[in-house]
């Protein structure tokens, strides 16, 4: 995690903290709970692969050019974990602050292919973007989440369920795979035999920003939540460099999650 992103998240921390200490005066103590959620997440995920062969040492045939390719893919994939969290009640209309952390893991690989991009036929040659077959699963994922909900009353029997909005931060940590076949010389490959089969796979992380909104059914020291969330993550991306050959292949990753949640929370 950079120093950048541990920032954000201290001070986002602190600011609900504060939210909940010092902007009102509470009705009520709070109430430490812990729980379980699990959700069916709508995966999108933004794969573009640049191929830079503007070193003036690069010999291929797209030399001075960068070469782009990218595509997309769709998944509907699953995630459950544990959560634990304090919630504030700010009056006796119902009004209310908590703020709660979590750790998801996640299940479920969204795939796609690039057609690869160059002047020869196949898109093949040494300088060009290869074809590629590719794969991005989440593999666990950990955040900090505020909200603020109200009671909605009930005529003759008090408050009923709650509606709350959300916002959070989450830190993502994500496993791509890629398999290609190309050219791997300066000199263009014209037989079966002179093409290359590789693969490459390795992990990658993600920061990212959730917003939604939910309701919740409390009764007595336990509480059924239901909730909708969006999450987008910032770009993450890596360059994959050939020194020998002056090249380079920057890779950019944008995962994005429209998720749907249950949780039973236990009140303590």
């Amino acid at each position: 995690m950079t120093s950048a992103s541990r920032s954000q998240i201290v001070r986002f921390s602190l600011a609900l903290s504060l939210a909940c200490v010092a902007v009102a005066t509470p009705a009520a103590a709070g109430d430490f709970y812990i729980g379980a959620s699990g959700a069916a997440d709508g995966l999108d995920v933004l794969y573009e692969k640049v191929i830079d062969n503007s070193s003036p040492e690069n010999a291929t045939a797209s030399r001075g050019q960068r070469l782009a390719d990218e595509s997309s893919a769709e998944k509907l994939t699953y995630s459950y974990g544990f959560l634990a969290g304090y919630k504030l009640p700010l009056s006796m209309t119902g009004v209310y602050l908590s703020l709660e952390a979590d750790m998801l893991r996640h299940s479920g690989v969204a795939a796609a292919s690039l057609a690869g991009t160059g002047a020869s036929a196949d898109n093949n040659q040494l300088g060009e973007v290869w074809p590629e077959d590719w794969s991005f699963g989440q593999e666990r994922s950990y955040g900090i989440t505020g909200r603020i909900g109200t009671g909605i009353p009930l005529i003759g029997r008090g408050l009923g369920p709650s509606l709350y909005g959300l916002v959070g931060m989450r830190r993502l940590r994500a496993g791509f795979k890629s398999d290609y076949t190309g050219c791997p010389t300066a000199t263009p490959c014209t037989e079966p035999s002179e093409f290359m089969e590789g693969s490459d796979s390795f992990d990658e992380t993600f920061n990212g920003l959730t917003y939604g909104a939910g309701i919740e059914q409390k009764l007595g020291l336990i509480s059924v939540r239901g909730e909708v969330r969006v999450t987008r993550y910032s770009n993450s991306g890596r360059v994959v460099s050939f020194d020998d050959l002056f090249v380079s292949a920057p890779l950019d990753f944008e995962p994005n999650t429209l998720s749907f949640g249950l949780a039973l929370v236990f009140y303590l």
